[in-house]
């Protein structure tokens, strides 16, 4: 083929290719190289069962997730306690003063299990219909909707204080109080203490149901080694944790791999000192800071997108 027809063709192909496609192609390649968390390695501490919401995130801004689960979800090791509870939800109205007033929870693994629960019982999510729901944050709140029903309160501090204020606050303007008001609390076993004295504080009665226990997952693995490895390289830039048991086995995890080690009297902290730590919230954050962990970003907003968005203003 000749050099003559050879421009000649490649003319008419960019006559024929439209331009609207060839300025995408430019503002693809621009936007990939404006990523902004382009080849930044990025540690995600969740279950795996979670895990893959954050990591997509955190893939479509350029980062590299590294998947480390710290902790894992398994039932209680007595479900009695939760069915009993489960089965009193699901009274009809006309028991009303046998029955909760408030169904309260504070993650999206406590809906879940609940549901699932409830439905192995014989019951449909629709029997809950006679409860008011209290649900922690919008992660949680969604998960309600998966299964057709809605929170009927979200607080705008997705936190246990933040539940307990805005309880408060809700029966307020509908002129009650939380006097003698029977809650149930369906949560994790290992859960902080501050919602129950809260809302005991203003006169509610409340059961505490455990719901599910988070356990911690050994890395005596490639997974574990290769994670240490990038530790000790400084080449992963960010941790992030999502609850204070993410923090707390993580730490343990860190412990573990330095004994034996002829450098074991050395803080095992200090591998992460090329690293930053993310936290989802000030919780979080606490629980890090008492381990010894100093933490560079911390999300206003209690929620993976908050936490997302936290590491972006500090990468710019």
């Amino acid at each position: 083929m000749s050099r003559r027809l050879l421009r000649a063709l490649t003319q008419l192909l960019v006559r024929l290719i439209p331009k609207a496609w060839l300025r995408s192609i430019k503002v693809s390649e621009r936007s990939a190289a404006a990523l902004p968390l382009q080849g930044r390695r990025i540690l995600v501490t969740r279950t795996r069962d979670q895990a893959s919401s954050l990591s997509e995130r955190l893939r479509g801004l350029g980062a590299v997730p590294i998947e480390f689960p710290t902790i894992r979800i398994v039932p209680p090791r007595d479900w009695q306690p939760l069915d009993k509870a489960l089965r009193r939800l699901c009274l009809p109205s006309e028991a009303k003063d046998a029955n909760y007033s408030w169904l309260i929870f504070t993650s999206a693994n406590g809906v879940k299990i609940c549901l699932e629960r409830l439905q192995t019982l014989g019951y449909k999510p629709e029997a809950l219909h006679n409860v008011h729901i209290a649900a922690i944050g919008p992660a949680t709140a969604g998960v309600l909707q998966d299964y057709g029903l809605s929170a009927d309160l979200v607080p705008h501090e997705y936190i246990a204080e933040g539940v307990a204020q805005a309880l408060r606050e809700y029966v307020q303007q509908r002129g009650t109080t939380l006097a003698g008001q029977h809650i149930l609390l369906a949560r994790a076993a290992e859960a902080r203490k501050v919602l129950v004295a809260e809302l005991q504080q203003a006169g509610a009665l409340v059961d505490e149901v455990a719901a599910y226990t988070t356990l911690p997952v050994a890395h005596d693995d490639e997974q574990g080694r290769e994670v240490l490895h990038l530790l000790r390289t400084g080449k992963l830039n960010i941790l992030t944790f999502t609850s204070s048991s993410t923090v707390r086995n993580f730490v343990e995890w860190l412990k573990s791999c330095r004994q034996g080690e002829s450098d074991a009297s050395a803080s095992p902290l200090q591998l992460l000192d090329t690293s930053r730590v993310a936290c989802i919230g000030p919780i979080t954050a606490g629980t890090a800071r008492d381990l010894g962990l100093h933490v560079d970003i911390e999300a206003t907003e209690f929620t993976i997108d908050g936490l997302v968005d936290a590491i972006i203003h500090y990468e710019e």
